[in-house]
């Protein structure tokens, strides 16, 4: 996700949802931050695309048709650069047509670069599910999941559009923290917000303790990350401290947290409830939300989500995993991993309606 500046739109198209949060805090001990399930407003979808790559497929490259598990997305400039969480492709979307320019990432094990089960090289993925554009450069994350393949980030130049990979084991290593659980680091969602990079950790891995990991957001510096871009193995570590989410249910499913969007002082999230104990592995999916985090970092806290319909009113059932606000109208935009590889990945407008 990228950073945006407050406006007069946002401030009266959203408001009004801060203003109805309730604050929870723990005295002494490390605060869970606990949702507000808003049933006065939901996010309704008023348009919807594909994404398809300009050239469609190249086998040289190994590239197909189409935007495969659409994970994170963030502007860059009039479009949005997406990452795939299965493939080793960015791509830049015209948003409103979903035509897609690909940049090849470098990272091709066997000459490939999709990669899934039917393919038996699920693990060889950079398993990338969040971007950021920072200081002139495009930066995508690597969820870790305990694989060093996954330790690593996507920088791209934005003047030369030139990919490399960065492993970043040490900042990886810093990440993952007895307060998240036994099971899996999974990184999911990451914003930037003036001078700070806010990562968030998608919880519900089960660990050996048979106790699901917990949805955190923690906070660095982000002149501090740029230098372990550019000095992975000297630049000092930045001092780690999570900050615990609880999201609550949908369906009877627990929900779990997909991506970051900082929205003036405020973070957007989205996320899902999907029938899984794995970080590794998809489950059956119940549905999305999107919501508020206010004051995540601060002493005391507001969080609320609001339900996600379709064009037609019904509960969309879909992956939500990129979230960027549109300013140009006042609405956001999400994409669709759809864990399919046959299917293409949308790109979702969500406007919000409110019952009178």
């Amino acid at each position: 996700m990228g950073l945006l500046t407050k406006s007069s739109r946002m401030t009266t198209g959203y408001g009004s949802l801060s203003r109805r949060c309730v604050r929870y805090a723990t005295a002494g001990t490390r605060r869970t931050i606990r949702p507000v399930e808003n049933l006065r407003q939901t996010f309704r979808v008023v348009r919807r695309v594909t994404m398809h790559y300009v050239g469609g497929v190249d086998e040289t490259l190994d590239r197909p048709a189409h935007v495969r598990a659409a994970s994170g997305i963030t502007w860059f400039g009039q479009h949005l650069a997406t990452v795939s969480d299965d493939t080793s492709f960015v791509g830049l979307v015209d948003p409103v047509s979903g035509r897609t320019q690909p940049i090849t990432i470098p990272h091709a094990p066997a000459q490939r670069r999709q990669f899934d089960t039917r393919r038996g090289n699920k693990a060889d993925k950079l398993d990338l599910e969040c971007v950021i554009s920072v200081e002139g450069r495009l930066v995508a994350f690597g969820s870790d999941n305990g694989l060093a393949v996954r330790q690593q980030v996507v920088v791209i130049d934005n003047a030369t559009l030139l990919p490399r990979v960065v492993a970043l084991p040490r900042l990886y290593e810093a990440l993952r923290q007895p307060v998240l659980g036994r099971g899996v680091l999974n990184l999911e969602g990451a914003a930037v917000s003036g001078d700070t990079l806010v990562l968030g950790n998608r919880g519900g891995d089960i660990g050996n303790d048979a106790v699901p990991t917990v949805d955190a957001v923690t906070r660095l510096p982000v002149s501090t990350f740029l230098r372990l871009i550019d000095d992975p193995h000297g630049a000092p570590l930045p001092s780690i401290e999570w900050h615990p989410l609880h999201l609550g249910h949908l369906g009877g499913t627990p929900l779990h947290l997909t991506e970051l969007e900082a929205i003036g002082d405020a973070l957007a999230f989205a996320a899902t409830a999907e029938a899984t104990t794995s970080a590794y592995d998809d489950g059956h999916v119940t549905g999305s939300v999107v919501g508020w985090i206010h004051g995540a970092m601060s002493s005391s806290c507001q969080v609320e989500w609001c339900h996600v319909i379709d064009e037609h009113g019904a509960p969309l059932v879909a992956k939500l995993e990129g979230l960027v606000f549109d300013a140009s109208t006042g609405n956001m935009l999400a994409t669709v991993d759809a864990d399919d590889p046959d299917r293409p990945s949308e790109l979702l407008e969500l406007a919000i309606v409110r019952d009178r």
